[in-house]
C-alpha cells in the first residue's frame, strides 16, 4: 500500500485507525511523513514482531522453568515442580528438600506428621509424641514470657527424655 501523503510514492509502513462518533477512518503514511505528522513508528509494531516477542517470552518462561538444581534421577526443576505442583519421581523429595520443607510447613503448620497413635504402640513412640508435644508448648509459652510455665513444661520435657533413654536401653519384653 502506499503512503497517502499527497506527491509520496513510498511504501505506507505506519498505519492509523481513528473511529469517531461511530465513523471509521484509516490513515496510510510512510515512515517519513508519519514523522513530520508527529507519529512515531516506534510506538507501533508488527504482527510479526507481536509474535517474535510472544515467542521470545515463552522461551524465558522455559528457561526460567528449567533453570536451577535438577534432580539427578528423573531432571524435574524447582520451577517446574512450582508450576505443576507434582515431583518426578520419590528422589524428588531429597533433592528439592531445603525448599520444599518451609512450603509444607506454611501449608500443614507442620513438616511431620503427628497423628493418632495406635494402641499397641510402644512406649517410646508415646514418649516421643508427648515430647514434641511439650517442645511445641514450650516455645509458645516463651513466646508469651511465661517463664515459670516455661520452666515447669522444660522439667516435665527432661523427665520424659529420661524416660525415652531408659525404655531404648531396657530388653524389650
Amino acid at each position: 500500500m502506499k503512503c497517502q501523503f499527497p506527491d509520496c510514492n513510498r511504501q505506507a509502513t505506519v498505519h492509523l485507525t481513528e473511529l469517531t462518533g461511530g465513523t471509521k477512518k484509516e490513515i496510510h503514511l510512510c515512515e517519513q511523513h508519519a514523522g513530520e505528522m508527529g507519529v512515531s513508528s516506534k510506538g507501533y509494531f508488527s504482527a510479526a514482531e507481536l509474535l517474535a516477542g510472544i515467542a521470545k517470552s515463552a522461551q524465558g518462561e522455559q528457561r526460567e522453568l528449567d533453570a536451577g538444581a535438577k534432580c539427578p534421577t528423573c531432571g524435574m526443576t524447582l520451577g517446574r515442580f512450582q508450576a505443576s505442583g507434582r515431583f518426578g519421581c520419590p528422589d524428588c523429595y531429597t533433592t528439592f528438600h531445603d525448599d520444599i520443607v518451609p512450603l509444607v510447613e506454611r501449608i500443614h503448620d507442620a513438616s511431620q506428621h503427628v497423628g493418632k497413635v495406635p494402641k499397641r504402640a510402644s512406649k517410646e513412640v508415646t514418649l516421643r509424641t508427648e515430647v514434641r508435644r511439650l517442645l511445641l508448648e514450650l516455645e509458645e509459652t516463651v513466646k508469651k514470657e511465661d517463664y515459670e510455665k516455661a520452666a515447669r513444661l522444660r522439667d516435665e520435657i527432661k523427665k520424659l527424655e529420661d524416660q525415652l533413654e531408659a525404655a531404648k536401653t531396657s530388653p524389650k519384653s
